[in-house]
């Protein structure tokens, strides 16, 4: 039975990352511009403007674009790939006749997305680490807290896409919501530096624990609430996979 299921989710995963690698020169263009767009325009453009305490503004800056670099291949490709899978190519319908289930479908994807955001991070770090000397700290709780919150956003994309019916109203979601997410939770500025009632709010969102986690880390600072952190990740991973999970059988079965 477990050796079925594994077989069923490598299955998914396998063919979704065919279609990744299919179009590497893009994805790889993608994946190395875009973060670096970023880290050259804020980092170094306005970053000899401004400190945060005694921290270099790059330094500070560069976990929390690592983490939009995770947001980026977590959740906008699970997202708009689930909708052509459904609506474009059928191959969900197509999977359930194999049969594969529904959990071993959202799980697939949820590798998958998982996956690509390893790799982009990777690709991230070492140009970081190569061309501006910057430095992550300890790789494997960067690494752990990469897949859970990756695994999150992977999640989340699963839901809001059984939500939505049209690409349109996914770009519409994407941009005011998640974006703002991006930019909100303590990537380009600390929290504290927001309204006092928008600061709980803030903090609540596991993209925030995550960025706060990784920057502790990147920056030598001590963190006793890692693992609390990562579990805080994981339990919101395991809720909103649930209900994407059950939005996908109401939306593709019934």
């Amino acid at each position: 039975m477990i050796a079925r299921v594994i077989k069923a989710v490598i299955a998914v995963w396998e063919r979704e990352m065919y279609e990744y690698l299919s179009n590497l020169h893009v994805n790889a263009m993608r994946l190395a511009v875009e973060p670096l767009l970023f880290i050259f325009i804020f980092g170094i453009g306005l970053g000899k403007r401004v400190v945060i305490g005694d921290v270099n503004y790059l330094d500070f800056l560069a976990p929390g674009i690592l983490f939009m670099v995770v947001v980026n291949n977590s959740y906008m490709t699970v997202s708009m790939r689930l909708m052509i899978a459904r609506d474009w190519d059928k191959t969900l319908i197509t999977a359930l006749c194999a049969p594969i289930t529904p959990f071993e479908i959202v799980l697939g994807y949820m590798l998958a997305g998982i996956t690509q955001a390893l790799a982009a991070c990777a690709i991230f770090i070492v140009l970081m680490n190569y061309f501006l000397g910057i430095h992550f700290g300890s790789i494997s709780p960067i690494v752990l807290l990469i897949i859970a919150t990756a695994a999150f956003f992977a999640s989340l994309a699963v839901a809001i896409s059984m939500v939505l019916d049209n690409p349109h109203h996914l770009m519409v979601v994407t941009s005011l919501v998640i974006m703002p997410m991006s930019f909100f939770c303590g990537i380009f500025i600390p929290v504290t530096d927001l309204p006092n009632w928008a600061q709980p709010i803030i903090e609540a969102i596991p993209l925030t624990v995550a960025v706060q986690a990784a920057r502790a880390i990147t920056l030598s600072i001590d963190n006793p609430y890692l693992w609390q952190n990562l579990a805080y990740i994981i339990t919101f991973t395991i809720a909103v996979f649930l209900i994407g999970l059950y939005l996908f059988k109401k939306k593709v079965i019934t």
